[in-house]
């Protein structure tokens, strides 16, 4: 079953919170509107709120990645758009952690340590491309992707290492952070985020 992120900005104006993009018009009625749309990006949604699903870490992953926030329901002074518009009422604990449902400010992400890096992860791959593995580095670039890396030594298998940032790890990191600066200052906008069940 595949997760979609929901993501809906606001921003701080005059001593309240104000929703980002401007909300569309149906009836009379405004709509909320989603600031950023990055899909089922599974490995991006770990880092935003420890996210975990059955082969989020691969074999060789040796601790979780640290997130930026736990879930931590809506934020109490949420603008008043947002307030009508999703389940304010949820308040229990389970429900809140079964969504990922969180806020964060968008400093919080361009503070977060992107560069933090993984203990040393190991593995094993054909004995032809073990050399492409040097000194501990970030898993080679020209790997072919029609490889694989083994849990196990096997028949003209070598013993690899190597190491993985929080940004090579999630992939979706810098992206992430261009689309939330087009909402404005880092400072003052607000993200608040939850997974479709």
């Amino acid at each position: 079953m595949s997760r979609e992120g929901n993501f809906y900005a606001e921003t701080w104006r005059e001593g309240h919170w104000e929703p980002i993009p401007t909300p569309k018009r149906s009836k009379d009625k405004q709509i909320p509107v989603a600031c950023v749309y990055p899909g089922t990006a599974y490995s991006l949604y770990t880092a935003l709120v420890g996210y975990e699903r059955r082969y989020t870490y691969p074999f060789w992953h040796t601790e979780p990645i640290v997130p930026i926030a736990e879930p931590r329901g809506f934020p109490d002074d949420m603008n008043l758009l947002y307030k009508e518009a999703f389940f304010t009422g949820l308040t229990d604990s389970f429900l809140i952690k079964r969504l990922y449902l969180t806020w964060f400010l968008v400093q919080e992400v361009i503070d977060y340590n992107w560069d933090k890096k993984f203990p040393p992860w190991t593995g094993y791959v054909k004995r032809q491309y073990a050399s492409l593995f040097k000194d501990l580095g970030s898993f080679p670039e020209d790997f072919p992707d029609d490889e694989g890396v083994y849990p196990n030594p096997g028949k003209n298998r070598g013993e690899v290492s190597w190491i993985e940032s929080y940004r090579e790890f999630v992939g979706y990191g810098d992206w992430f952070i261009e689309e939330l600066l087009k909402l404005g200052n880092p400072q003052e906008v607000r993200i608040i985020f939850w997974l479709d069940w």
